[in-house]
C-alpha cells in the first residue's frame, strides 16, 4: 500500500474521532440547556443583552432580600397582633361589674375566742361595725390604771399597725350604741375601722381574738392576681429566638413580677402590760433579737451572741454587756418610769432600737416603731424577707377560794379552820360564815369577790313564806344582795397588794366603806374573812333558820401577751395620673429594674427595610405607657380588694385607668395592624415584581424546549451512528493503517 493511501486512511480515522467529540459536546450542551432552561451560563453568549440581563438579575436579588426580611418580621408582627388582641380584651372584660363589682359585699367575722371566759366575754356587733380586710383583732382587758376598781382598760389591735384603747366599767359606763361600745382604730391601713363590741362579762383581765374576711373581695383579689399573671405571660411571649415585647434585648425576658411591692410587715405585741419573765423574740432575715422582762423593772436584750442586761436603780440603769469574751458595765439614765417600762409599747420601742443597733450584717430594710408596734419595710420591691416573732409568758399564780363554811366560833382555832363542823345559828347566838382565800401570791388582774344575800331570791318579798306560814308576823326583811369585788391593779400590785392577805385587807376596806351595809360584820385574819350576823334568829319565825347566805369566787387573770405578724396589703399609688416611665427608664415590673434601672434597648423596636426608602420600626415594647397604665389599673383593683373601706374610691380609679389603658392599647394595636398591612403590601409588591423580572430574564436566557428537545434527539441519533461506525473499526490502529 502506498504511503499516500495509508495517510488518507489515517486522516479518515482522525475525522471519525473529531466527529465523535463534536457529537458528544453537542449532546452535552443540549442536555444542559434542557436541565437549566437557559441558553447559556456564559454571559458572553448573550451579546448585546448581557447588561440588561445583569440588571435584571440584580433587581431579582434585591427583591429577594426584601422578601426574606419581611418573611422574618411579618410572623412576629402577626404574633404581636394576636397578643395585643388578648390584652385589649382583658382590659375590656375588667370594666364589667362581674369582675370588678361596685361594692365589696358583706364581711365574715369569726366568733371571738375568749382566753379567760370567766373574766371577759364579748360579742362583735357586725351590722354596725366597720372592718378592715386582713385584720386579726385582739381585745385585751387589764385593770384600769386611772379608773375606779372594777374598771378595765380595753386595748384593741388589728395586727396591721392599728390600735385603740378606752376604759370601761360595766356598772358606770353606759354602752354607746345598741348595747355596745365603739372602738375606732387608728394607725396602719386599718385606720378608721370601727368595732362595736358588747361585753357579756367583764370581771377580770382577759384576751379575746377574732378575724374578719371579705369573701367577695378575696375572690376579686384572686381574679386580679390571675389577670396580672395572664398579662405577664402575654408580655413575655416568645417567638422563635426572641421575646416579642423585649425591644432590642432579644433574649431577655422583659417582665418580672407584676405583683411585686416593697414588703411591709408589722409585728404587733398584743396586750398592754408585761410580767416578770415574759420573753419576746423577733427573727428577721435570719437574725434573732430578744427582750426578757426581769424582776424590779430590769430587762435583758440578746442579739448575735451578745447579752445586754439593764438593771434598774431607780433614776438610772446599770447596763452590762457580755459578748462571750468580755463583760463591761456602764450607768445610764433610766429611759422611762417603771410603769411605762412594764408595757408592750416599751418592749416594741426597745426591740426596734436593739435591732437597728445590733443587726450584723445590716438588714435590707427599714425597721421602725409606731403606735407601739414594730414595722419592717424592705428597701426594694420584689425582695421579700422572712420575719417571725413569739412570746413566752412568765408563770402566773392560780388562786382559789373555798366554799364559805358556816361556824359559830368567831375566833380562829388551832389547825385548819375549815375543819370546824358546821353549827347552825340559834336565837341565842349569831350566824358566822368563814371565807378562806387560798394561796399566797396574786397576779395583776386577778379579781376576788364575795357576796352576802339576805332573804330568798326566789321569794324577794317573802310572800310565799307568809302564805305558807300565815300565823307568823310579816316583818322579815326583803331580799337584797351585797357584793364586794376587788381587782388587783398594776398600781396596787406595785404598792404591795401582791398577796392574798393584802387582797383580803382591800376587800375589808371596801366592805367598811360601801353603802348600804348588810346586817353583818367582817373581820380579816391572814386571808380568812369571817362574816358575823349583827342579830340572831327570831323566835317569832321558827321556820326561818338562816340569817344570810354568803358566796365567794376568784377569777384568775389571764392576760397572756401574744404576738401577731402580718404583711400589710399593697398600698395604692397616688390617685392621680400614672407616673409613666420614659426612655431609657424602666418601669418597676421590668426584669432589669432592680439591677439597671435604665436600659435604652428596652425601648428600641425591631427594624425592617421593606423597600427602597421604606424602613419600619415594628412591634411593641413592654415598657410602653399603655402597658404601664394597664398594670397600674390592675394593681389599683388589687388594692381595692384589700381595702373595702375605700372600695368605691379605688374601684372607680381602677375603672378609669382600665379605660385609659384600653384606649392606649387600641392605638398601639392600630400601629401594629398598620405595620402588618404595610409589610404585607410590600411583600405582595415584591413578589409581583419578582415574577415580572423572572419572566424578563427567562425571555433572554430561556430556551424553546421543543426545539432543543428535537435537536437533542437528532444529535443523540448522530452520535449513536458515529459510535456504531467507530465500533466496527475499534480493532484498527495506526500500525494497521501504516502496514
Amino acid at each position: 500500500m502506498s504511503t499516500i493511501t495509508q495517510m488518507g486512511n489515517y486522516a479518515r480515522y482522525l475525522g471519525l474521532v473529531r466527529n465523535l467529540s463534536a457529537g458528544q459536546n453537542s449532546v452535552d450542551e443540549l442536555s444542559r440547556q434542557m436541565t437549566t432552561g437557559k441558553k447559556s451560563v456564559d454571559l458572553a453568549a448573550y451579546g448585546p443583552e448581557t447588561q440588561k440581563l445583569l440588571d435584571l438579575r440584580a433587581e431579582l436579588v434585591k427583591r429577594t432580600n426584601y422578601v426574606q426580611s419581611i418573611d422574618t418580621a411579618l410572623p412576629r408582627v402577626k404574633a404581636t397582633d394576636v397578643a395585643m388582641t388578648q390584652l385589649e380584651k382583658l382590659a375590656g372584660d375588667w370594666q364589667s361589674s362581674n369582675l370588678m363589682p361596685f361594692q365589696p359585699g358583706p364581711a365574715s367575722v369569726t366568733s371571738p375566742y375568749n382566753d379567760n371566759a370567766n373574766g371577759m366575754q364579748l360579742r362583735v356587733n357586725q351590722d354596725i361595725s366597720k372592718f378592715t380586710v386582713g385584720a386579726q383583732y385582739t381585745v385585751t382587758a387589764i385593770p384600769s390604771a386611772t379608773g375606779m376598781n372594777g374598771s378595765y382598760d380595753i386595748t384593741v389591735t388589728d395586727g396591721l399597725g392599728g390600735r385603740t384603747m378606752r376604759t370601761i366599767n360595766l356598772k358606770t359606763v353606759p354602752p354607746t350604741q345598741d348595747g355596745g361600745y365603739n372602738f375606732e382604730i387608728s394607725g396602719g391601713p386599718g385606720a378608721g375601722a370601727v368595732l362595736n363590741l358588747s361585753f357579756d362579762k367583764l370581771e377580770a383581765s382577759g384576751n379575746s381574738r377574732f378575724t374578719v374576711t371579705w369573701p367577695n373581695a378575696d375572690q376579686m383579689r384572686d381574679r386580679v392576681e390571675g389577670a396580672l399573671t395572664s398579662v405577664r405571660q402575654l408580655l413575655n411571649e416568645r417567638f422563635g429566638d426572641r421575646f416579642l415585647f423585649s425591644g432590642s434585648r432579644f433574649g431577655t425576658e422583659p417582665v418580672g413580677d407584676l405583683l411585686a411591692t416593697k414588703q411591709h410587715s408589722v409585728v404587733t405585741l398584743n396586750g398592754y402590760n408585761t410580767n416578770t419573765e415574759d420573753y419576746f423574740e423577733v427573727s428577721i432575715a435570719g437574725q434573732t433579737f430578744s427582750y426578757q422582762a426581769l424582776s424590779g423593772n430590769s430587762y435583758q436584750l440578746r442579739a448575735n451572741g451578745v447579752l445586754t442586761t439593764y438593771t434598774d436603780n431607780g433614776a438610772t440603769h446599770d447596763v452590762t454587756v457580755n459578748d462571750g469574751v468580755t463583760t463591761t458595765t456602764t450607768t445610764v439614765a433610766s429611759p422611762l418610769s417603771p410603769a411605762m417600762r412594764n408595757t408592750v409599747t416599751f418592749v416594741a420601742q426597745t426591740l426596734t432600737k436593739h435591732i437597728n443597733a445590733s443587726a450584723t450584717p445590716a438588714l435590707p430594710m427599714t425597721v421602725t416603731t409606731a403606735n407601739g408596734m414594730i414595722h419592717a419595710i424592705a428597701n426594694e420591691q420584689g425582695k421579700p424577707f422572712d420575719i417571725s416573732a413569739r412570746v413566752v409568758n412568765g408563770a402566773t399564780v392560780d388562786n382559789t377560794v373555798n366554799v364559805p363554811v358556816r361556824a359559830q366560833d368567831a375566833g380562829p382555832r388551832p389547825g385548819d379552820p375549815l375543819a370546824i363542823p358546821p353549827i347552825p345559828p340559834t336565837p341565842a347566838q349569831p350566824q358566822i360564815d368563814r371565807i378562806t382565800l387560798n394561796g399566797v401570791n396574786v397576779d395583776i388582774g386577778d379579781t376576788f369577790e364575795f357576796s352576802v344575800e339576805v332573804g330568798d331570791p326566789d321569794d324577794p318579798y317573802n310572800q310565799k313564806y307568809y302564805n305558807q306560814y300565815p300565823n307568823e308576823p310579816k316583818d322579815l326583811p326583803p331580799y337584797q344582795k351585797y357584793t364586794y369585788k376587788y381587782t388587783v391593779t398594776a398600781a396596787d400590785f406595785a404598792g404591795g397588794t401582791n398577796t392574798v392577805t393584802a387582797v383580803a385587807a382591800k376587800l375589808q376596806t371596801q366592805f367598811n366603806t360601801q353603802t348600804p351595809t348588810p346586817p353583818v360584820t367582817l373581820s380579816n385574819s391572814g386571808g380568812i374573812l369571817t362574816l358575823t350576823s349583827t342579830n340572831t334568829l327570831s323566835t317569832a319565825h321558827p321556820n326561818y333558820t338562816t340569817l344570810f347566805n354568803s358566796s365567794a369566787r376568784v377569777i384568775d387573770s389571764s392576760v397572756n401577751n401574744s404576738v401577731t405578724v402580718s404583711t400589710l396589703p399593697p398600698e395604692a399609688n397616688a390617685l392621680t395620673d400614672v407616673p409613666y416611665q420614659g426612655p431609657p427608664n424602666l418601669p418597676f415590673y421590668d426584669t432589669e429594674f432592680l439591677t439597671k434601672k435604665t436600659n435604652a434597648k428596652a425601648w428600641e423596636k425591631s427594624k425592617v427595610t421593606a423597600d427602597d426608602g421604606l424602613g419600619l420600626d415594628y412591634g411593641v415594647v413592654s415598657t410602653d405607657p399603655a402597658f404601664q397604665t394597664l398594670v397600674e389599673a390592675f394593681r389599683m383593683a388589687r388594692v381595692a380588694s384589700t381595702n373595702p373601706g375605700k372600695w368605691e374610691e379605688y374601684v372607680t380609679k381602677s375603672r378609669e385607668l382600665m379605660s385609659q389603658a384600653k384606649d392606649m392599647m387600641r392605638n398601639v394595636h392600630a400601629g401594629v395592624a398598620s405595620d402588618m398591612a404595610t409589610m404585607q403590601q410590600s411583600l405582595d409588591s415584591h413578589k409581583d415584581a419578582m415574577a415580572t423580572v423572572t419572566e424578563r430574564i427567562a425571555s433572554i436566557e430561556g430556551i424553546d424546549q421543543t426545539e432543543v428537545a428535537a435537536r437533542l434527539r437528532a444529535s443523540m441519533n448522530a452520535l449513536e451512528a458515529a459510535y456504531t461506525v467507530a465500533g466496527q473499526t475499534q480493532k484498527m490502529s495506526l500500525i494497521n493503517y501504516i502496514a
